[in-house]
């Protein structure tokens, strides 16, 4: 009998009600053996029941209850039980498609890479454009100069193309993120994982290649996320407000910046973004169309603007921006 080469660990990401619908997939994708850990952050009672019995019979998974508490900190107390070679770290409002496991591990395996990214693609939601375009392929770390001051950009490559216009050569990532990655366990369990809850995977992604580790974009596995475009229950609201509270996101700011000691250029616009998607999750609760959900947004955020600008003193910051020198990064406090 073959012996399971990865543990997938999936964690609520903006909601709960996609995990049984993440699970029912994965199974469907996944021919070969694996090891499941679902984090139960505090599941509705409905949901968990229906949690349970999809799983009864399957002797690869376990749920672990962990109570309300943001992702990140739950990753943080199961790393160190996963005995498999490699980890998948997966989102439940994020669907894996065939074929999406070995070519993520043939290359980890052929490379020694500690992070290998999927394709990640996202489904209409917030903002308009196609009905599935890219979301993920790579992204960078870049510095940019404003009076005398360097501040962060991350930069994502072929940001909203379509599927068919994305390279499909595997390509060096200064980065991932977290819908959907798989890590390298010895590598996942090396490092501090912040309590964040936005840029941590930058923040990781600076520990590994300071620790001499590769992270690389292999197109050719495919995973799709939910861009809040299908409607949330009123218990996922509950969950996406707690995850992306104002105190939670500018905190994770002040400790990216002290054990960092950078900023992020866009960090008002992150705070932006995250007003945005809450008006507009709202608007889909009120099963406003998604198209008319945008111009909503769009509105609401405009007149909010006009009150509240959001700071962003050069006209094109990504003309200015330069390569960042991750391995000269100086760590300031441990997390």
């Amino acid at each position: 009998m073959l012996q399971a080469r990865v543990t997938v660990v999936i964690s609520p990401r903006d909601r709960y009600s996609g995990i049984i619908e993440c699970i029912e997939n994965l199974y469907l994708c996944t021919p070969e053996p694996f090891v499941l850990k679902v984090l139960d952050l505090d599941y509705p009672t409905h949901l968990k029941s229906q949690l349970y019995s999809l799983l009864r019979n399957k002797s690869n998974a376990e749920v672990i209850e962990l109570g309300l508490i943001i992702p990140m900190d739950a990753l943080n107390q199961v790393r160190d039980s996963i005995t498999t070679p490699y980890t998948m770290l997966l989102d439940n409002d994020s669907n894996v498609t065939p074929n999406w496991l070995e070519p993520l591990i043939d290359t980890a395996e052929s490379t020694g890479a500690a992070v290998v990214n999927p394709l990640t693609l996202e489904k209409e939601g917030v903002d308009e454009g196609a009905l599935l375009r890219n979301h993920l392929y790579t992204n960078a770390v870049q510095l940019v100069d404003v009076n005398g001051k360097d501040y962060i950009i991350e930069h994502k490559s072929y940001r909203r193309a379509l599927p068919n216009d994305i390279p499909q050569q595997v390509a060096p990532s200064d980065m991932f993120e977290l819908h959907g990655v798989l890590f390298l366990t010895k590598a996942l369990q090396q490092i501090e994982l912040p309590s964040m809850v936005i840029r941590e995977h930058i923040d990781i992604g600076i520990q590994l290649r300071q620790l001499g580790y590769k992270i690389l974009s292999q197109p050719k596995s495919v995973i799709i996320f939910d861009n809040l475009g299908t409607r949330m229950s009123w218990f996922d609201i509950r969950f996406f407000f707690f995850r992306w509270n104002s105190s939670l996101t500018y905190n994770s700011s002040r400790l990216f910046e002290q054990r960092w000691h950078y900023n992020f250029y866009a960090e008002q616009a992150m705070y932006h973004w995250v007003f945005r998607r809450k008006v507009f999750l709202l608007c889909r609760w009120l099963h406003i169309p998604i198209s008319l959900s945008n111009k909503v947004v769009r509105l609401v955020a405009k007149v909010k603007t006009l009150f509240k600008p959001v700071w962003n003193p050069l006209s094109n910051p990504d003309a200015t921006a330069r390569p960042a020198a991750i391995e000269q990064f100086n760590r300031q406090v441990q997390s």
